[in-house]
């Protein structure tokens, strides 16, 4: 019986590690979009030190999941030991690049920059998230 729950533990560790980079790059996806829906429709939030777009379900998410370089290294050393496809270490790089993105662009934006910026997350994560579901499936 020992051996059963080694065997489903290790099963299951190789599951998450095929996938959490994808639901990362889904959680990113849903952040831009949030983004620039809220640009669209002028939705903003003031507070105390300055105004911001309003993202109610990113802050959702925000308050159960965080995306950092913790989370990242956890990602990269997972996909790594794991051995997994090339689009695992694709979603991983674009997450790396990701979070330098986030740290260079910590200052006020133009709206059309910030666009730019949104739709190209928008279409790799999108793509990347495609790919992951497509492997799940298969």
């Amino acid at each position: 019986m020992n051996n059963n729950f080694i065997t489903k533990t290790r099963v299951t560790l190789i599951r998450i590690g095929k996938i959490a980079p994808f639901v990362v790059c889904f959680v990113v996806f849903i952040s831009y979009t949030e983004d620039v829906y809220s640009l669209m429709f002028d939705r903003y939030v003031e507070f105390s030190d300055g105004v911001y777009l309003r993202k109610d379900l990113s802050w959702f998410i925000g308050n159960y999941f965080k995306y950092d370089l913790a989370t990242l290294s956890f990602l990269v050393v997972l996909s790594c030991a794991i051995e997994t496809c090339i689009y695992n270490k694709l979603a991983c790089l674009y997450l790396s690049i990701n979070l330098l993105e986030k740290s260079y662009f910590d200052f006020e934006l133009e709206p059309m920059t910030i666009y730019i910026i949104c739709i190209a997350n928008i279409i790799v994560a999108g793509y990347l998230t495609f790919k992951g579901i497509k492997i799940l499936l298969r």
